[in-house]
């Protein structure tokens, strides 16, 4: 005879059940989700602001923080401001807010870049429990994430 006897489909069913109200809640959890995406766009901005200060040759201030995180011009230059907001490629200025609340580490990510691309000021940020980080080392301006 072929197929499964009764005992080994009610076995399997109740396996899946096990396996669903256990593992099911890790699946559906934002909170990883929201870390992992203002991690991803936060790193963007600090890579954008690097290559934005080799090609124009004007220092730019990355700051990452609890509430957000923004680029600006940290020297005049060519007719910008100091302090002005670097324009973001599609308009508007290179900014966000922090919508889900994520953690950051205090007191978050305040570096400069210069011309020739290395940074100066605190150079590492933490965000959630810790699972996310990017480190922007000072010397040659090389910025490490982690994982």
């Amino acid at each position: 005879m072929r197929g499964f006897t009764l005992v080994e489909l009610i076995m399997v069913i109740v396996i899946t059940g096990i396996l669903a109200a256990v593992v099911g809640p890790r699946f559906f959890d934002r909170q990883v989700f929201d870390e992992r995406l203002f991690f991803e766009e936060s790193l963007s901005a600090a890579r954008y602001a690097q290559k934005l200060a080799v090609a124009s040759g004007c220092s730019i201030n990355t700051q990452v923080g609890s509430a957000g995180y923004a680029l600006s011009y940290a020297t005049a230059c060519g007719g910008i401001a100091a302090g002005s907001p670097v324009a973001n490629p599609g308009g508007g200025t290179y900014s966000a807010g922090n919508p889900q609340a994520v953690a950051v580490s205090s007191p978050g990510l305040n570096v400069t870049f210069d011309s020739l691309g290395s940074a100066s000021g605190a150079n590492t940020v933490r965000f959630g429990a810790n699972a996310f980080s990017f480190t922007v080392h000072p010397s040659s301006g090389f910025i490490e994430t982690t994982p």
